[in-house]
């Protein structure tokens, strides 16, 4: 066995549950050592066990004793039993609907550890209600047991055996991206000894660094990550320097007129950062420019001024977008921006179908129409352009790092502008995006109002109704945000929300609802009714975070606030205040919430602009919480969200300029480390020059 044979050849797992790894990305050795627990349940066995009390989690030892019960077919309900601890007398144990081969699985007679919640019968006594019950060699095994994210096909006894068989006969064979000296003086353990005590922690082990993902091994992990991505883009650095474009040197008159027929004046920021994309447009180097800015801080003008230098330098321009009314939106911007200068443009999106697709194909392939906006489906294989100049991405991370390297696949040489509102600190967006060039909108438009922001407990949840009502019968629209579509007690959803608003006060306005599991059509409908006027109330999942713009809406209700991210927050909120009425977001706290979810909910009140918010959540969480889920779109990165301190960042991004110096074709045995994880990261067959 090594790091590269198939999980399918590996004892217990065969075709069909290897089918079900796979579609996990789990299909090597090595990428099952790399999918780590999800959490872990202690089960130390205490020396001196405290007393049981009701409601508390316990671990206790005894012998387990169970009843016999009568076979109802496939099924044996309830099972139950006792369990005999020397510390703690005997225990009510019940079961309810366990499976026949569960219940003959169970260890009667012998002398086991079990872990749950303890509760009180009706009678009084003290019982667990579905313990669960392990060996004793199990626990020594495993005295701190790793539970893992799996597909149903594969149990959680099963996926920890087959670890601790694979970092037993493995280990050897797992080389690291930074090896040697360099390693060492990162003060980083072998990346066999990480993986171990991640899968596997010994008896001594910090239980809640572990959970934390703070630990050394934790640690490792990221950097070796980190500094091979880092490398990756140091060696795209180096092509790019190779590497020829278009320099677009047409005459200015689009351009020109574009800025002179505008109603407003051009913040600073705005000037700014078309003087840089200009500077990269005339060079012949292919631009590959990050554009950050807030909601609102005026990137849409930026971009389009970016399309008519394209234009007028004699090629086309396209701009894709993650959403069809985010599209749509951009395409209504060009038109009424630049609707006067004579520019054929086209809009290609899922809904363009038949004989209308066949045609925007046909002219925008021969020239006729120069600006090109769109979905995804601007990437299909049959899209081809004429003359491609320039290709803008907005919300570049909805978009994985394939599908960007496939938009720019329609013209070699195009230069490349990307747009993002996700608030990260410009010093690490630095960092991270080192083969971009960076320009930042950091100033709104004058004229813009603040959004007010309040945080409001789930007990006074009318005050948040009242305020809704107040603006919604002025002739304003609202957003109702829920976690969840429907499902757990106490934690809100769109469905028991659209049933309650409908019930009470707000029934007499026009509700709509909106979530992940409805048609990509279905949701079109419903935010263009929204954005139209035909709905007043829109109860919504997260899927209202990009994409559509009501400057109508002035009130957002954001419901159990404290289980998002203070970006992800902050983009909500940039739902409203897209127009000139007054705009305000509600917070709405649960019961549940910790000092710490509040402490952010508040910096969030306080904080006005991105950046203010992209400085509070690194100072709060570090910037590996900011490159977790969030950021899985853009970087091809797995571990990064461990990473406790930017510096180690910078650290990864030194260690890999120094081992190109060293090597700068990564030839030597030193660097074959290097060679297997940047293959890894470039297995997709894309470009780092197009990661951000």
């Amino acid at each position: 066995m090594n790091a590269e044979t198939a999980v399918a050849d590996l004892p217990g797992i065969g075709p069909k549950r290897a089918a079900a790894l796979a579609s996990r990305e789990i299909i090597t050795v090595l990428d099952a050592l790399m999918h780590l627990p999800v959490r872990y349940q202690d089960w130390r066995i205490p020396e001196n066990p405290p007393p049981l009390a009701p409601d508390s989690v316990a671990l206790i030892t005894g012998t387990l004793k169970l009843d016999r019960i009568r076979s109802q077919g496939r099924w044996r309900r309830p099972v139950s039993g006792v369990l005999d601890s020397s510390h703690h007398g005997r225990l009510r144990l019940v079961w309810f609907n366990l499976p026949a081969y569960l219940k003959d699985a169970l260890p009667d007679g012998q002398h086991v550890a079990i872990l749950g919640r303890v509760t009180k019968t009706a009678e009084g006594a003290l019982q667990m209600v579905h313990p669960d019950v392990r060996s004793l060699d199990e626990v020594a095994a495993t005295p701190i047991r790793p539970i893992y994210r799996l597909p149903a096909e594969i149990g959680q006894r099963l996926w920890i055996r087959t670890i601790l068989k694979v970092l037993d006969e493995v280990n050897p064979d797992i080389v690291p991206a930074l090896a040697g000296e360099p390693r060492e003086r990162a003060g980083l353990p072998p990346l066999a000894t990480a993986l171990r005590e991640l899968h596997a922690p010994g008896v001594s082990a910090d239980l809640a660094a572990l959970r934390d993902g703070s630990t050394t091994a934790h640690r490792a992990l990221a950097i070796d990550e980190m500094f091979a991505f880092q490398l990756g883009l140091a060696v795209e650095r180096s092509r790019r320097k190779r590497r020829r474009g278009i320099a677009l040197g047409g005459q200015p008159r689009l351009t020109a007129a574009l800025l002179a027929g505008l109603p407003f004046s051009l913040t600073d920021a705005q000037r700014r950062a078309i003087d840089e994309i200009g500077a990269d447009l005339n060079s012949a180097r292919p631009m590959n420019r990050l554009l950050m800015g807030d909601v609102g801080s005026g990137k849409t003008l930026v971009a389009l001024w970016a399309v008519l230098r394209a234009v007028e330098s004699g090629l086309q321009a396209v701009v894709m977008a993650p959403t069809e009314l985010l599209a749509e939106q951009h395409h209504q911007s060009f038109a009424r921006l630049c609707g006067g200068l004579g520019i054929e443009a086209g809009i290609l999106t899922g809904r363009v179908m038949g004989a209308r697709r066949a045609a925007i194909l046909r002219r925008f392939a021969s020239g006729d129409t120069v600006v090109l906006f769109g979905t995804h489906a601007l990437i299909q294989r049959d899209v081809k352009a004429a003359r491609l100049g320039l290709a803008v991405i907005d919300e570049q991370h909805r978009f994985g790092v394939f599908q960007r390297a496939r938009l720019k696949e329609l013209g070699r040489q195009a230069h490349l502008l990307m747009m993002t509102a996700t608030p990260i600190p410009r010093s690490l967006a630095m960092l991270l995006f080192a083969n971009l060039d960076l320009s930042v909108l950091d100033e709104m438009p004058a004229g813009r109002v603040p959004i007010e922001s309040r945080i409001v407990p789930a007990d006074e949840m009318s005050e948040a109704d009242a305020a809704v009502e107040a603006e919604v019968a002025r002739g304003n629209r609202a957003f109702y945000i829920a976690p969840l579509i429907d499902g757990e007690e106490d934690v809100p959803s769109v469905i028991e929300m659209a049933k309650r608003l409908g019930k009470g006060r707000l029934g007499r306005f026009q509700i709509g609802v909106l979530h992940g599991r409805m048609r990509s059509d279905e949701k079109e409908r419903v935010m263009r009714s929204f954005r139209d006027g035909a709905l007043d109330l829109l109860i919504s999942t997260t899927v209202v975070e990009v994409g559509i713009d009501v400057p109508a809406a002035s009130i957002i209700v954001i419901l159990a606030a404290e289980r998002y991210g203070l970006a992800q927050l902050h983009q909500l909120r940039g739902r409203v205040g897209r127009g000139e009425t007054p705009s305000k977001c509600i917070l709405v706290v649960s019961p549940a919430a910790d000092t710490r979810a509040k402490t952010r909910l508040r910096r969030l009140a306080e904080s006005r602009s991105g950046d203010e918010v992209a400085r509070a959540d690194l100072e709060l969480r570090g910037p590996g919480d900011l490159l977790g889920a969030r950021q899985a779109g853009a970087l091809p990165l797995r571990f990064a969200r461990f990473i406790r301190d930017p510096m180690d960042i910078d650290l990864s991004r030194r260690l890999a300029d120094e081992r190109l110096r060293v090597d700068p074709r990564l030839a030597s045995d030193d660097s074959a480390g290097c060679r297997a994880a940047l293959r890894r990261m470039l297995s997709e067959g894309v470009s780092l020059g197009d990661v951000g």
